[in-house]
């Protein structure tokens, strides 16, 4: 583990006989500025006061953790754990600390402790089965994904992290019972039977000779307390596109554009800018592949074409709810992308499209949304996007007014811009009878300081397939409040949805009342593993590995602008 520096240097600046209440007063009013370095020697100093709550040794541990001091934060973690043997953040940082270090036994040891403790957490089943596939020990780690999946059958990391052990070491009959199992369970959600479908088609895929090496590996557990961030694993070899023409048909680029760069690397791209029926037929002449961004009037025409190369669509939300995917000709298509599973039922309830289907979610790209060392918690809300009827903005005003109510130090922030002018006026005439401060700050550039002062992140839509602004305000340290719209539990966890302006309110003072530090780190952890954009393009170049599996390559000049 890392040596710490300067350690007896700091704590000495914390008076050992002050008593424990001016040792409290004077850590929290650095805690209150999220200036950890100045109340850490004041935590030190309460850790290692016997009447204390031995929680506050965790504090500390994970303050040091923050400060990049490992061997003082064990050492904590240790103390806390003598004290109260049975407490479970200890052990469970002493756990993931021994994982930093490869020590896979030790952190064996503390996990089968913690699993007696709490024989029905999933979470701690589908640790214990990542240090027993690290051990080699393929019945034991098959045992704990099971248990995992028993406690919790709608756990979809512990199940793909299953699936794609079985895949790497070919044990499909463990695979197919784990499935039955799975599907069998009387708490099954829907989205999880369609989830086990999706793997039985994968796994009959792999044993009619699918390649296994062009399965995803497996990740580690999850750290908890913002211990140690994931990091998206590296493609596996097999997982390459090179030397393909790929166009792109998009009326709008906001959510492809990242996609084309990240392909432009190893590939030939070009994006269709023209007006004509003739050039698209050009570009998808050239293309050994046609990407159409959105399903609109686009893709209607090019599949009215003469089909020239495979074509791959990608349904966002709004497209549904229009009568456009029942223009396309779909039998020209050989691959739908939704991104979202309750958008692609909606579209099932009103196309019948013979195309292979598949479920890539949106990915957030992590590297740019942090959670600021020096944050401090206040009471400022967040709400991101255009103002229109989809994001539900009567709601929004009514959530807060309650909110206000209750605390008046609580304010609102807007980023985004108005769309309709009847909602417009509603708003103005809402806040002169309403007078709350609300603040309009238009659209925002720089996203990520936007959200840095910002405590919570709110939306009140009716309906989205994802939702950017809590992904990435999350990832931000802000604590999300999520209206409960079609699709919401299967996106974001369901502690943090509403219902109306009191249930709002109530998820509020629940998120006051919890360690938001710790809070914010679980958070962003929980989109880093779910929606960090690294793995999204890795399953996008599997979606066009497979569609072009069967096509020459052929060598191309990347100097070459896109037309």
């Amino acid at each position: 583990m890392e040596q710490s520096t300067g350690a007896s240097e700091v704590i000495a600046k914390a008076p050992a006989d002050d008593t424990i209440e001016e040792i409290t007063r004077q850590a929290n009013s650095f805690l209150a500025k999220s200036d950890l370095r100045q109340a850490y020697p004041y935590v030190c100093q309460l850790a290692k006061r016997e009447e204390v709550d031995p929680k506050i040794g965790v504090t500390a541990g994970l303050i040091a953790l923050t400060l990049n001091k490992k061997d003082e934060a064990a050492r904590h973690f240790l103390n806390a754990r003598e004290r109260e043997p049975d407490n479970f953040d200890a052990n469970y940082n002493l756990a993931l600390l021994h994982i930093a270090e490869g020590n896979f036994d030790n952190a064996m040891e503390i996990f089968l402790k913690l699993t007696k403790l709490q024989p029905q957490n999933a979470a701690l089943h589908n640790d214990l089965a990542i240090i027993w596939m690290n051990k080699n020990d393929t019945q034991q780690a098959l045992q704990s994904f099971e248990k995992a999946l028993q406690h919790d059958p709608n756990f979809t990391k512990a199940r793909e992290n299953c699936m794609q052990f079985i895949l790497k070491y070919g044990l499909i009959d463990d695979g197919k019972r784990i499935l039955q199992i799975n599907s069998d369970h009387p708490q099954v959600s829907d989205a999880t039977i369609a989830d086990i479908k999706k793997w039985h088609s994968i796994i009959d895929k792999s044993s009619n000779d699918i390649r296994i090496s062009e399965v995803e590996n497996i990740e580690a557990p999850p750290p908890k307390d913002g211990l140690v961030e994931a990091r998206p694993s590296e493609a596996p070899v097999d997982c390459q596109l090179k030397g393909r023409k790929l166009a792109f048909f998009a009326n709008h680029l906001t959510f492809i554009k990242d996609i084309i760069h990240h392909l432009s690397q190893d590939n030939e791209t070009r994006t269709y800018n023209g007006n004509s029926v003739q050039e698209m037929r050009d570009l998808m002449r050239w293309a050994d592949v046609a990407w159409f961004e959105w399903c609109d009037s686009l893709i209607i025409e090019a599949t009215k074409l003469p089909k020239s190369c495979p074509i791959i669509c990608r349904l966002h939300s709004y497209e549904v709810f229009t009568d456009m995917p029942g223009r396309v000709d779909w039998s020209k298509v050989d691959r739908l992308i939704f991104v979202n599973q309750s958008v692609e039922e909606i579209f099932k309830r009103q196309v019948c499209a013979d195309v292979p289907i598949t479920v890539i979610q949106n990915g957030v790209d992590i590297s740019r949304y942090k959670i600021p060392s020096n944050k401090v918690y206040g009471k400022r809300i967040a709400s991101v996007g255009y103002i229109n009827y989809k994001k539900n903005p009567t709601l929004l005003l009514y959530c807060f007014k309650k909110i206000h109510a209750y605390d008046s130090e609580y304010s609102l922030h807007i980023a985004g811009q108005h769309q309709d002018p009847r909602i417009q006026v509603y708003f103005e005439h809402f806040l002169r009878e309403n007078p709350l401060p609300v603040h309009f700050h238009g659209w925002v550039e720089d996203m990520p300081a936007w959200y840095a002062d910002k405590d919570f992140v709110i939306s009140t839509s009716l309906f989205e397939s994802f939702h950017y602004s809590i992904a990435e305000g999350m990832a931000s340290g802000l604590l999300p409040l999520i209206h409960d719209w079609y699709g919401a539990k299967e996106t974001y966890s369901r502690e943090f949805l509403f219902t109306d302006p009191d249930d709002c309110l109530s998820l509020l003072k629940r998120l006051e009342k919890a360690d938001r530090y710790r809070l914010a780190q679980e958070n962003r952890q929980f989109i880093v593993e779910r929606y960090n954009q690294e793995d999204k393009y890795e399953q996008i170049l599997k979606q066009l590995i497979s569609i072009t599996a069967n096509s020459p390559v052929e060598v191309f000049a990347p100097e070459e602008e896109c037309i």
